[in-house]
């Protein structure tokens, strides 16, 4: 875990909750993998984060409302990938001429896929890459995905910065925006 981005994005966040609002270890016995650690960090510390800019939005989060348990909201969450995948022999990266195949994608012992959250009406994944041997953040949008190898506290604090641009957004779409903690995780 890059400790300077987590710093950087805790001063934008500001104090954390006093709470510890997200227990790493259900989740990762699930995945059959250890989640990456600004992510971790960033949940505890926060149990999520959301930014309003317009009509969109950028959540960050992990959902268990309703009582579900990890495997099935982690099953539900992965769903519209695993759809898409049963289709396709293989995903492909923006930028990137490497094909996955999707029986990686559609792994699941251990996972490779687990939401994190939404961009711009997008979702927004942790996907354990086979080429870099962990969790990359991609954009997930038919078969054809944005990937950031860096953590998500980094793309957090890249974004606000105007250093990485999402696809499906204008130049500097984020850049200045201010992040809040999500109100729902704290009622």
């Amino acid at each position: 875990m890059s400790k300077d981005y987590f710093e950087e994005i805790s001063r934008m966040l500001g104090a954390p909750s006093a709470q510890v609002m997200f227990d790493p270890e259900p989740v990762e016995r699930v995945l059959g993998r250890v989640l990456p650690r600004d992510y971790v960090a960033l949940m505890q510390a926060y149990g999520g984060v959301v930014s309003t800019i317009e009509d969109a939005y950028l959540l960050i989060t992990v959902d268990y409302s309703e009582g579900r348990e990890p495997r099935e909201a982690i099953e539900e969450e992965n769903y519209p990938v695993y759809y898409i995948a049963d289709d396709a022999p293989y995903f492909r990266f923006m930028d990137d001429s490497r094909k996955v195949d999707t029986s990686w994608i559609l792994c699941r012992d251990p996972y490779s896929v687990f939401l994190v959250g939404e961009v711009i009406g997008e979702r927004l994944y942790f996907f354990f890459d086979p080429d870099v041997a962990d969790w990359t953040v991609v954009l997930g949008s038919g078969y054809l995905w944005w990937q950031f190898r860096g953590g998500i506290c980094e793309l957090l604090v890249k974004m606000v910065k105007g250093e990485v641009v999402l696809p499906y957004t204008d130049e500097g779409y984020f850049v200045g925006s201010s992040f809040l903690q999500d109100p729902r995780l704290t009622e």
